[in-house]
């Protein structure tokens, strides 16, 4: 349960403890952050840099994904890593991430599976269509669900580069109806309350329509750093 007095002392906690006054995406991050179920348990003896930059990088996605019902259901995922202080599973966190820079850009992301269930299954809506989103990591080898689809790739950890990974997926976009393009994407969220950043670069099919470059970051094809600044 969600305990408003708890949040409202570590929110002060916080503010008292940055070197200097958030931007307005850092004051969204740590509000992200304190929306989490779990957060008013977190409990830190001391927050220091290790500290503040947990609060950031679980915050800042949660900031972009907003208030949603997708936003709510994946705080419920996370939920008991943030009441220790832990960051979620990777594929978990992966999902979070995908599901964030595409709200970032403007894609309405639906969570359609249970609170329950192990990890979140994900469609997009855009103008006119829905597809599956899919959430991967690196390259991997497998059936797709049926149906158009977007892939969203977690290169966080990945032997491969950005274009390898890529020019993988595209490979089949000439005998795929279905796969619309791919999102290639790394969380480059190091210890730091200075800014945080994405990697991401992106490949669309030509043979699906539905899906604009600007819906993925307008990194159709080069690969792109999107960055947020923290603190004034």
């Amino acid at each position: 349960m969600r305990n408003t007095y708890n949040v409202s002392l570590l929110r002060r906690r916080i503010l008292e403890s940055l070197p200097r006054p958030p931007t307005p995406a850092g004051e969204a991050a740590i509000e992200g952050f304190l929306s989490l179920p779990g957060a008013s348990a977190w409990r830190p003896d001391r927050l220091g840099l290790m500290e503040l930059s947990y609060i950031f990088d679980i915050g800042l996605p949660f900031a972009l994904i907003g208030d949603s019902p997708t936003g709510r259901a994946l705080g419920l995922h996370v939920g008991n890593a943030i009441r220790d202080g832990r960051h979620p599973e990777p594929r978990l966190s992966g999902a979070v991430h995908a599901a964030a820079l595409l709200s970032r850009w403007g894609v309405q992301v639906e969570i359609i599976s249970s609170a329950t269930a192990p990890l979140p299954q994900f469609e997009v809506r855009l103008p006119g269509t829905t597809m599956s989103l899919e959430v991967r990591r690196g390259i991997e080898h497998g059936a797709s669900s049926g149906g158009v689809r977007l892939l969203a790739i977690d290169m966080q950890g990945a032997s491969a580069r950005f274009e390898e990974v890529a020019a993988y997926y595209e490979e089949s976009f000439g005998e795929s109806a279905n796969l619309a393009g791919v999102l290639l994407f790394e969380a480059r969220f190091w210890v730091g309350i200075e800014q945080k950043e994405w990697l991401h670069l992106a490949r669309l099919n030509p043979n699906v329509s539905g899906l604009g470059s600007e819906m993925l970051g307008n990194a159709d094809g080069n690969r792109h750093a999107l960055r947020l600044p923290l603190l004034i």
